[in-house]
């Protein structure tokens, strides 16, 4: 899968994020370092931990590191060799590598990433990076028609009952049309017109950065919470859907209400 064109942030920028804490960003509960046999006193990590995260274990009798042990980078050392057969134990922290993510992470957060931007497209009323939009109306016999998606930059072309029409006015500024006697009830109308705030991801971030960080922070919350995400079965890599996003706090959604399209 590809990213969505429509997309607001990249693959690149959602993984950056997930590392907000690069530090402490993978953890190891236990690595089996071996057993004490009396006299070796120097075992190996598989990584260098994060200065203060190690604990380690003898028999399961927690060390104190500089009393017990030392350590340089991911070799440690003890004062006194384990006794024989006694097991040797870690936990700690460690940096997150550039492998961290692998192809299977990139399908799911390519995405969550489409699925959170359509969330905050849907709040909002808006369409951020520029693209063609195709929407159907039933007529209801007033003159207003409101489009689902700002901001409007041109109307391509409206069919009523798949007849072209054009006694019409538009205000695009707050995406209305308006029929110069009224939209005809009951009647299936088609619009496409362009919708979005720049034709490139970079420019429609520049413009609504509140909207960045919501996206962002919708997709590690999903991320690190997939129960609450819709179907994702990785099985060989296959069946990731997340089309709608459940569970997402309420209050993730509070940072969008300022682009909010007015219901008036």
């Amino acid at each position: 899968m590809a990213l969505s064109d429509a997309s607001l942030v990249t693959l690149v920028q959602a993984k950056n994020y997930l590392r907000i804490d690069v530090a402490a960003s993978l953890h190891i509960d236990a690595e089996f370092l071996g057993v004490g046999d009396g006299a070796d006193k120097t075992f190996d990590l598989n990584n260098t931990p994060i200065e203060g995260s190690l604990k380690l274990y003898v028999n399961d009798v927690l060390q104190v590191e500089d009393t017990d042990f030392t350590i340089s980078v991911a070799t440690i050392t003890f004062e006194t060799a384990p006794t024989l057969n006694h097991g040797i134990t870690a936990s700690y922290d460690y940096a997150a590598g550039d492998d961290t993510f692998e192809s299977y992470d990139d399908l799911e957060l390519e995405s969550l990433i489409a699925a959170a931007t359509k969330k905050a497209e849907d709040y909002t009323g808006r369409a951020f990076i520029q693209r063609e939009v195709v929407e159907t109306h039933i007529g209801d016999n007033k003159q207003v028609l409101k489009l689902y998606k700002q901001p409007v930059t041109e109307v391509i072309g409206i069919t009523v009952a798949d007849e072209a029409l054009t006694d019409f006015t538009e205000r695009l500024t707050i995406g209305r049309l308006y029929h110069l006697v009224v939209w005809p009830l009951d009647y299936e109308i088609v619009i496409t017109y362009t919708a979005g705030y720049a034709a490139t991801r970079s420019g429609a971030q520049a413009l609504v950065p509140d909207a960045v960080t919501f996206v962002l922070q919708a997709v590690a919350y999903l991320y690190e919470n997939r129960i609450a995400a819709k179907s994702q079965s990785i099985s060989g890599i296959g069946a990731i859907d997340y089309g709608e996003l459940e569970g997402i706090p309420k209050v993730m959604f509070g940072q969008l209400d300022s682009l909010r399209v007015s219901v008036l």
